[in-house]
């Protein structure tokens, strides 16, 4: 939604919200399914099942036509290409990528319009705040979005989820106006099935209503950032409850060890974590064997390579890089993520011939707790950050229950009513009584691990994760 539209929303009573979500829902239901959606995800619901060898003829053929499309419409691949003498023939295979540069994030967000081939109005709009918390714009095009939409319900069919189940979302959106204090810290998505639960409202007063309200629903499916699923699951383990469910569906940070085992125990199901970013050039999810996360090669090729940009041998860890095999709105071709992993030699025993990957190691990041009992997962926190390009990598430490320091890397462009404007959706979403104060810095450096922490947290709390390595 417009920060027009939000604000309308937020101050509308509970009853037309919902409708407000349905119509928002209705609108982009137009970009994500119809044919061209089904015919797709009857294709790719037979490609898994290739042997590899097909699927990488078929990635051949996409990339081939992705490449010269991207030649032919932008100087800016032109001139990469020219750099290191390299024909848009040349790359005839996903093995050919190699010849070409990696593309960075600061690359990106320094091309920014020139990497688009149509004018914005006739693309969607996107945001990513980053492993470090930089902010980035993105497009896409219709395709682009059905393709994310197929390559998402696959994941979900894979954990036993049918079209006309209905499935708990504890994400990032404010459904539910901060300032609300009773029941229901829920809204209903009629169209796609979908309870969307406040992931602001999540104290220990509160969570008893949204297990009831789980449990009068029957639902059997959640979905959710693992922190804000860990929550839950938490409390439930607190008070020796459970809450059985047939799967549930984490992805957008790691999911720990201790999380997995904890979200097990308390939903007495699977968990199917899976993997996609804002730049869409990678997805990959568990199937029903766990071993590892699976491709969708269908969805674009996926490199790992290490710092100079070259392609590492399965198993050895590295970068995780992508070339988009559908988005001809903003074409990424060998963008290299923050993300580490390594490729998987054998094929899965479920019989797939989709690639594998092992745990993608992402950002390490702790649970915010809220003066007033509430518990805040780190990725919603993302959400004041994205529409400010102008910052350059951030960090938040919590010193105290009502205490917040948030360092800034900023260029220039970076202004005072950025920064207030930053700072009043950091409140809204945290309340009133959080003290946060901003230091501007010239760089925020990793965890002597080689991690990077976006939200530290320096208070005990039931929620607390025991971070590996």
């Amino acid at each position: 939604m417009s920060g027009l539209a939000q604000r309308v929303y937020e101050h509308a009573p509970s009853w037309l919200q919902t409708v407000f979500l349905n119509a928002y829902a209705a609108r982009i239901h137009a970009e994500r399914y119809g044919s061209v959606f089904n015919a797709l995800e009857s294709e790719w619901e037979r490609s898994q099942w290739w042997e590899p060898g097909r699927l990488r003829d078929w990635q051949a053929q996409r990339l081939q036509l992705m490449v010269r499309f991207a030649y032919d419409q932008l100087p800016f691949y032109r001139r990469r290409f020219d750099a290191c003498g390299v024909r848009p023939e040349q790359i005839v295979g996903p093995e050919d990528l190699r010849r070409l540069p990696v593309l960075t994030k600061a690359e990106l967000r320094a091309a920014g319009p020139a990497l688009l081939t149509r004018e914005p109005s006739a693309l969607i709009h996107g945001h990513t705040s980053g492993t470090t918390g930089s902010p980035l714009s993105l497009w896409y095009d219709r395709a682009m979005c059905i393709a994310n939409n197929v390559a998402d319900w696959r994941q979900k069919r894979w954990g036993g989820m049918g079209r006309r189940d209905w499935c708990g979302m504890l994400l990032g959106r404010v459904v539910v106006p901060i300032a609300t204090r009773r029941p229901p810290f829920w809204r209903a998505n009629y169209l796609h099935r979908q309870l969307w639960f406040s992931s602001f409202h999540m104290s220990e007063s509160n969570l008893g209503a949204y297990v009831r309200e789980m449990r009068r629903r029957r639902l059997q499916f959640l979905e959710g950032y693992p922190s804000t699923l860990y929550i839950l699951a938490s409390y439930l383990q607190r008070r020796g409850e459970r809450l059985p469910l047939r799967a549930v569906f984490s992805s957008s940070e790691t999911l720990h060890a201790v999380q997995r085992e904890a979200l097990t125990a308390a939903f007495e199901c699977p968990i199917f974590d899976f993997y996609g970013l804002a730049e869409r050039v990678v997805f990959a999810g568990e199937c029903e064997a766990h071993e590892g996360k699976h491709l969708f090669d269908e969805y674009g090729i996926a490199e790992v390579v290490d710092d100079a940009g070259e392609p590492v041998p399965p198993g050895q860890r590295g970068w995780l890089t992508g070339t988009t095999l559908w988005n001809r709105g903003m074409p990424l071709l060998r963008y290299r993520t923050s993300d580490m992993t390594a490729l998987l030699p054998e094929r899965c025993r479920c019989g797939r011939g989709l690639g594998r990957l092992t745990p993608v190691t992402t950002k390490a990041e702790d649970i915010v707790a809220t003066p007033d009992g509430r518990y805040i997962s780190p990725s919603v926190l993302t959400h004041p950050f994205k529409p400010f390009p102008q910052l350059l990598k951030s960090q938040l430490i919590q010193e105290s229950r009502d205490h917040l320091h948030l360092k800034l890397v900023a260029s220039d462009a970076f202004t005072a009513a950025h920064r207030d404007a930053l700072l009043a959706g950091l409140r809204q979403r945290l309340g009133e009584g959080m003290r946060i104060d901003v230091e501007l810095v010239e760089d925020i450096p990793a965890e002597p691990s080689g991690k990077f922490r976006w939200v530290i947290s320096q208070v005990e709390h039931g929620c607390s994760v025991p971070w590996e390595g």
